[in-house]
């Protein structure tokens, strides 16, 4: 087991930053499964206009982004937001990319303007999980989705394992807790798929109402 101070834990995690950030989330290999699976149940289109809310380093954006869509990317880390754009200078070039330092509770995005919120290995981390799955309803469409890949309580022993005080750090909630805050926010669940050793795939859809 590995013991990582808070301030450690900030730069890999929680606040990403430095070079061991840009390296966790510039080569996120145990994060490839989600992202894989995210784009298979819920892929974005060329005319779609998609919201990331945890950046990261924009691995997950660059995919994305291939098909041909819109993108907005946020990210609490300053660092990372430079590390995305950096990435995907070509979308921004093009302006088919904007990217904003934000936090997930209090989104700079305007009401019902994105057809796709993707959250992938972020959620845990968020200190207000309610208030942010309410601004990823209020800022979908109606009749957009919203998908969050995270991780299960049963999957505290495996991390803790890795790392006692990263798990200390992380949040895990199972997908009926979920299920929960997400209808409170007006979406309703569409499905729920484990994601091979990681946790799972939540995707939910906001009430198609105007």
């Amino acid at each position: 087991m590995i013991s990582l101070s808070p301030t450690l834990i900030d730069r890999i995690a929680r606040r990403p930053g430095g070079l061991l950030g840009y390296l966790f989330y510039r080569f996120p290999f145990g994060h490839k499964a989600g992202f894989d699976l995210t784009l298979r149940h819920l892929p974005p289109r060329p005319t779609d206009t998609i919201l990331e809310v945890g950046c990261g380093g924009g691995v997950f954006l660059k995919r994305a982004l291939a098909c041909g869509c819109r993108a907005i990317g946020i990210d609490h880390s300053p660092d990372m937001i430079a590390n995305t754009g950096r990435l995907n200078a070509n979308a921004i070039a093009e302006g088919r990319l904007t990217l904003q330092q934000a936090d997930a509770a209090n989104l700079p995005v305007a009401d019902a303007v994105v057809d796709k919120v993707y959250c992938l290995n972020a959620f845990f981390f968020f200190p207000q999980p309610q208030d942010s799955l309410r601004e990823m309803s209020r800022v979908l469409k109606p009749g957009g989705r919203v998908a969050v890949v995270t991780v299960p309580p049963e999957f505290r022993p495996q991390i803790a394992r890795f790392s006692r005080s990263m798990a200390d750090n992380m949040r895990f909630d199972t997908p009926d807790i979920l299920a929960d805050w997400a209808m409170k926010a007006g979406l309703t669940p569409v499905e729920t798929v484990q994601v091979s050793g990681t946790g799972f795939l939540f995707i939910a859809e906001r009430d198609n109402r105007a």
